[in-house]
């Protein structure tokens, strides 16, 4: 694979930046799903009893999917960030070719190159299909 240019100080800040901003965005997510998850009063009024209880055992299942969710891209974030401090950022996990500077605007988290990535789905579509 071909190195791409050293991501500049100021790259590396915005895209920090970014990473800082959707952490904290899914912070305040995962609180909201958390809370959603508590268990609510009985609020029925013109709703039967079971259909409530229906109706709330599906939210849960839908905020426990949602912060699960937001559990992986946090952790992704987190790497992310981990790789900044050690200065391994903006590498690929794969080949080891530095990412360009668009791709990672678009997915900051992301540990591949387009390449690699691209053979990374096209193997696990293969053992699906």
């Amino acid at each position: 694979m071909t190195q791409s240019t050293p991501l500049s100080a100021a790259q590396l800040k915005e895209l920090k930046e970014q990473l800082l901003a959707r952490r904290s965005e899914l912070d305040g997510q995962m609180a909201q799903n958390l809370a959603n998850l508590a268990p609510a009063e009985n609020t029925a009024g013109s709703v039967s009893q079971d259909d409530n209880a229906r109706l709330a055992n599906q939210t849960r299942e839908v905020d426990q999917a949602l912060t699960s969710l937001d559990e992986q891209e946090l952790a992704r974030i987190n790497r992310a960030l981990e790789a900044m401090e050690e200065g391994s950022y903006g590498q690929c996990d794969e080949c080891g070719c530095a990412i360009p500077f668009e791709r990672l605007k678009i997915e900051p988290m992301t540990q591949h190159c387009v390449a690699c990535k691209s053979q990374i789905e096209q193997k696990q579509g293969v053992a699906r299909g």
